[in-house]
């Protein structure tokens, strides 16, 4: 069976040094679907943190910034739909007013430099950092015809970006993929572009079968079957099957983004400051319950998914602007390559219609989306490099506001946040939405999914930063490494007799060759400081940990750090490979 070897916490200050001892975590291994995966249980990674944070952009009448507001000029208020609609209002806990006063400085390098046996996922951080821009192109809800418009409308936009914001560009292909890192060299960005194309939308259905001529149930059109009824049952259950597989395939789509967009917020949550996320697609995803059979428990799962995506985006401060690069274009009805199987007056009729809906839903997709980052929508226009200028302004100037909600119940529902100033003509760009997660306990298998998923990510976390180096092991099969993990980045809670106390979650996940996980194990730590203790701890740089992974040596390792306080997370992908040309 395999054991998680953990040495307690060790604290140093000065010449001082107190010994640790070594602890080991027999744990029983759990199987899990897919890929022959082994977990061992513990507490779920989940965010537990009440404290609500807005970033707010406030600008007057003709479109300039208002500095030099206070607390009282705000008033924050609160709104469950689902409830009593009644709107309360919240005691503002912290303020702070972030502005950039020099963007004419040369960014500093987006990752801290260390030795060949020392790894790490801090970025280094500038005291009043250039806001940093992050360019999403959607290769899995962009059709492969669109990708050219996609890549002139990025190059006109990178054109419109000052020559000092610090600019990162991903793909949303099969995976995400980080094309290139946080960098000013517009060459390098250039290259990047250019190689953001991908196949991944190619054969998944975007239009609905009822009006897809090409659909399996619409190409039999042609057969007479209404003297046979046996024909005309076995079409109509083959046109079911084409809404089935439209249905699938949609969910499938909005779980990839999904998942793409809560990956991209743990990679850049780092990087202090406010993000602003170029999405350019020319599909945005849709609710698959709008052309299925209105499954509620399918409608809560899809609200519920945004709502985890949006938190993500929002704990790393990154206002999403999605960009429909199409341009302007007609009704998909009047294409000439998109006629619908029926051309009578009613055919063309309910096609209109579907497709009038469609654009409906995916404009309250992209509403939704901007709404609850702070973001804006840029859709309706064939010149929208405008849109870059505009959020790298409104990251330029804000106002950090949080709060601790009132309200006892945290049962998962929607809570719209409505947030007013006393300035006269002020104008007010914040997400105005959350979702009210609560500390329920959820079963093994999603505390195995939700691992996995932390696993599985092909991106590094970097909210919480920290440091692996490499120790000398007993074995040549066997790893060592010392944790030593950045305070700042956790939650210490003050107790009544003056200590200070901490909740983290510590896992090691083993991948093969093909970066599938092999063995996940956890090991929660509960830290407790008396004030000496906590002071010591600071002076020292934060607390240190010693890992054993044990043989047989995996491919790769990834180390992840989670406090469960805030719900931030760390994770570092270290490979063997460059750990054995490290000891050459």
């Amino acid at each position: 069976m395999q054991r998680l070897h953990v040495t307690r916490w060790i604290f140093v200050l000065g010449f001082i040094a107190a010994a640790g001892y070594a602890q080991s975590v027999v744990p029983h291994s759990t199987a899990v679907q897919g890929k022959g995966v082994s977990v061992v249980p513990g507490p779920t990674f989940r965010s537990y943190s009440r404290l609500v944070t807005l970033e707010v952009v406030v600008k007057d009448s003709k479109g300039k910034h208002i500095t030099g507001l206070k607390p009282g000029d705000f008033q924050v208020l609160e709104e469950t739909p689902s409830e009593s609609k009644e709107k309360r209002e919240q005691k503002i806990a912290q303020f702070r007013e972030v502005q950039v006063n020099h963007l004419g400085r040369s960014a500093a390098s987006m990752t801290t430099r260390t030795a060949p046996d020392i790894y790490t996922n801090a970025m280094a951080v500038e005291k009043n950092p250039v806001p940093a821009t992050i360019l999403l192109v959607d290769g899995l809800n962009t059709t492969i015809q669109d990708q050219a418009q996609v890549h002139t409308q990025m190059l006109k936009m990178l054109r419109q970006l000052p020559g000092d914001v610090p600019v990162a560009v991903f793909l949303l292909g099969d995976r995400l993929t980080m094309l290139q890192g946080f960098t000013t060299d517009p060459q390098l960005l250039q290259r990047a572009l250019g190689a953001a194309n991908s196949n991944a939308g190619k054969g998944i259905a975007d239009v609905n079968p009822t009006d897809d001529p090409y659909a399996a149930g619409n190409s039999m059109g042609g057969f007479d079957y209404l003297h046979d009824p046996s024909l005309a049952s076995v079409i109509a259950a083959i046109q079911q099957f084409d809404q089935h597989v439209y249905a699938t395939q949609m969910t499938a789509r909005v779980n990839r983004t999904a998942e793409a967009f809560i990956s991209l917020s743990r990679n850049v949550a780092g990087y202090s400051g406010r993000k602003n996320v170029l999405w350019m697609s020319t599909a945005f995803p849709i609710n698959v319950n709008a052309f299925s059979v209105g499954d509620s428990a399918s409608q809560a799962d899809y609200q519920g998914l945004i709502g985890k995506m949006n938190r993500a985006l929002s704990d790393a401060h990154a206002a999403v602007y999605p960009i429909y690069v199409g341009g302007v274009e007609t009704l998909q009805t009047f294409r000439a390559d998109a006629l619908p199987p029926d051309v009578s007056s009613a055919g063309i009729s309910g096609a209109i219609q579907r497709n009038v809906e469609q654009i409906n839903s995916q404009q309250d997709v992209m509403e939704k989306i901007a709404a609850g980052t702070g973001g804006k929508v840029c859709a309706g226009s064939n010149e929208l490099s405008d849109c870059v200028r505009k959020a790298v302004d409104d990251s330029s100037h804000y106002y950090e506001i949080s709060y601790y909600p009132d309200s006892p119940v945290w049962n998962g529902a929607y809570r719209n946040i409505i947030l007013k100033s006393h300035v006269h003509g002020a104008h007010l760009a914040y997400r105005n939405w959350y979702l009210a997660r609560g500390e329920e306990n959820p079963d093994p298998k999603l505390q195995s999914r939700e691992l996995q998923a932390d696993c599985d990510d092909y991106l590094d976390a970097t909210a919480v930063p920290f440091t692996a180096a490499r120790l000398r092991a007993s074995s040549p099969d066997t790893l060592q490494f010392s944790l030593r993990i950045d305070p700042s980045a956790l939650a210490f809670v003050a107790t009544a007799d003056g200590d200070r106390s901490a909740s983290l979650e510590i896992a090691v996940c083993t991948l093969n060759e093909k970066r599938w996980p092999l063995k996940i194990m956890m090991y929660p730590v509960n830290l407790s400081f008396t004030a000496q203790q906590y002071d010591a701890m600071q002076a020292a740089g934060g607390v240190t940990q010693a890992i054993t992974v044990p043989a047989p040596r995996p491919a790769a390792v990834r180390l992840l750090v989670k406090d469960m306080t805030t719900g931030k997370l760390g994770s570092i992908l270290i490979r063997t490979q460059s750990i054995e040309s490290a000891t050459r």
